[in-house]
């Protein structure tokens, strides 16, 4: 079967936009695809193999590179409901009448609005490391953590960033994020770069709206209650980036969604890597539930 490591990346062009995906995947039990959605400055080329492979064992995967990001064209939108649109316009393009959704940091905002707007294509909803618009109980990251990660500008510096950012700073801790870097990076032939300054500037401009009751509208805090669809909430217990309290938050206002929330020990924003195993089996539970 096709793995992570040996899926070619496919294209398909939509309103003159040239998008990469990678499909791969089992169908035996389902034909209904996850689409994964990735994390600021991320591509489809920065997935965790130890947590995707086992969720490709089980069912077919979608990993979508949004406008302007990876092996896609055009330009990163200003807001998440763009980039869900995005999303959505994709999934139709390749004839695929619902999906489930699963967002990580970044990409749990752009989650939530394709849930939010295309209401009749999202089956199911997995939220990681994410939160809500701004609003009442929202707390906002480390901003030196965050700077960090947009201006990184070679290797190094990037693994810098994001293994401070993601793990915590014990040496243990660091070790862990290490073997994850190394086996992320070891994962893809031909990966794509980072986004680049032009794109991360784009993608900070979204995170400043999202982050702002200015532009309360386009956001998800006061439409989380319209989602009536199982949603599976997971976070690290200290994430440094979108705070931990921001996922109870999400809990909180899906009031009329089955929701279920699952904090990871000892961790933080990396939560899905470090516990990769543990992680991949709650998913694959919940979508089969």
């Amino acid at each position: 079967m096709t793995t992570y490591s040996t899926a070619e990346p496919q294209y398909v062009e939509v309103n003159g936009t040239r998008f990469a995906y990678l499909r791969f995947g089992s169908t035996a039990k389902t034909d209904v695809p996850l689409v994964f959605l990735q994390h600021f400055r991320g591509t489809f080329d920065h997935w965790d193999p130890a947590l995707i492979d086992p969720i490709a064992a089980v069912r077919p995967l979608i990993l979508i590179d949004n406008s302007g990001v990876g092996k896609s064209s055009g330009t990163v939108p200003g807001t998440y409901a763009e980039w869900a649109w995005n999303v959505v316009a994709v999934v139709k393009a390749l004839n695929i009448p619902l999906i489930d959704v699963l967002g990580f940091s970044m990409g749990g905002f752009v989650a939530q609005m394709t849930a939010l707007n295309a209401p009749t294509v999202v089956r199911k909803l997995v939220l990681a490391g994410t939160g809500p618009s701004a609003g009442e109980g929202v707390e906002g990251g480390d901003p030196l953590a965050t700077q960090r990660l947009a201006t990184a500008s070679n290797e190094q510096e990037a693994r810098d960033a994001f293994l401070t950012a993601f793990y915590s700073l014990t040496a243990k801790k660091q070790a862990l994020g290490d073997t994850w870097w190394k086996r992320m990076n070891a994962a893809r032939s031909n990966r794509s770069d980072y986004v680049g300054s032009e794109g991360t500037n784009a993608q900070i401009g979204a995170v400043i709206r999202w982050g702002s009751r200015d532009f309360a509208s386009e956001g998800s805090y006061d439409r989380l209650h319209e989602l009536k669809i199982p949603v599976l909430v997971a976070n690290g217990d200290n994430d440094v980036l979108i705070p931990t309290v921001n996922s109870w938050v999400i809990f909180k206002k899906l009031a009329n969604a089955d929701a279920h929330l699952h904090l990871f020990p000892d961790v933080g924003h990396g939560f899905l890597n470090e516990y990769a195993d543990q992680f991949s089996k709650l998913i694959n539970v919940f979508l089969d539930a």
